[in-house]
């Protein structure tokens, strides 16, 4: 069926037997995932793939879900392209990825995805700030008074946004660093494990 769905004469037929819901449901499991994320990608492209996509009731959570498999880099490198493609000039999209709590998990990509993850990670992030910073945007009013106000309600939430940018990006460094030195030190547990057992074993070997 990969091949199948490059082809954009097919996207519709394929559509229509209802072949979306079902790839939503194979993008759960790893064993299927990726197949299932590809051939997702290639229908999403068309109008009517992207249109069934945005009314599954599990998009796009499912999508995000699989941003959280760190083992599985192809399939965050698939998951990011197909939000990329739901989120594009789509500030309804943009608006649930953020309330499935999509931030986060992009931060995460961000920092520890594969290359391609990384850059599609940060191009949505981009899209969300920027977003964020146009409706936040002042509002122009005949009052001075009111426009001072907005502006600088707009300045502070501005700013807290930062703040909370910044918290984020800290907090999933920090989670990074806990789960890097747990690994480092479960290594050197090993080692000095094994090192001990060499050590009984070739005293054990020596002539009396």
């Amino acid at each position: 069926m990969c091949n199948i769905s490059t082809v954009l004469e097919n996207a519709g037929p394929l559509i229509s037997n209802g072949v979306v819901p079902i790839l939503l449901e194979l993008c759960s499991e790893k064993g299927t995932s990726e197949k299932a994320l590809t051939i997702l990608g290639n229908l999403g492209v068309t109008l009517m793939g992207k249109k069934a996509l945005e009314n599954s009731s599990i998009v796009p959570k499912c999508l995000i879900e699989i941003l959280s498999w760190e083992d599985e880099p192809k399939c965050q490198e698939l998951s990011t392209n197909i939000l990329i493609i739901l989120a594009h000039k789509n500030s309804t999209q943009r608006s649930k990825m953020v309330q499935s709590g999509i931030v986060p998990v992009l931060l995460q990509v961000a920092l520890l995805g594969s290359s391609s993850a990384q850059k599609r990670a940060r191009k949505l992030l981009r899209w969300f700030r920027d977003e964020s910073q146009i409706e936040m945007g002042p509002h122009l009013g005949p009052q001075s008074s009111r426009i001072a106000y907005v502006t600088l309600k707009n300045q502070r939430d501005t700013e807290e946004g930062r703040r909370t940018m910044k918290s984020l990006v800290r907090e999933s460094l920090h989670r990074n660093m806990e789960i890097i030195t747990k690994r480092v030190n479960a290594g050197e547990d090993s080692s000095n494990g094994l090192k001990s057992l060499v050590t009984s074993t070739s005293s054990k070997s020596l002539p009396n």
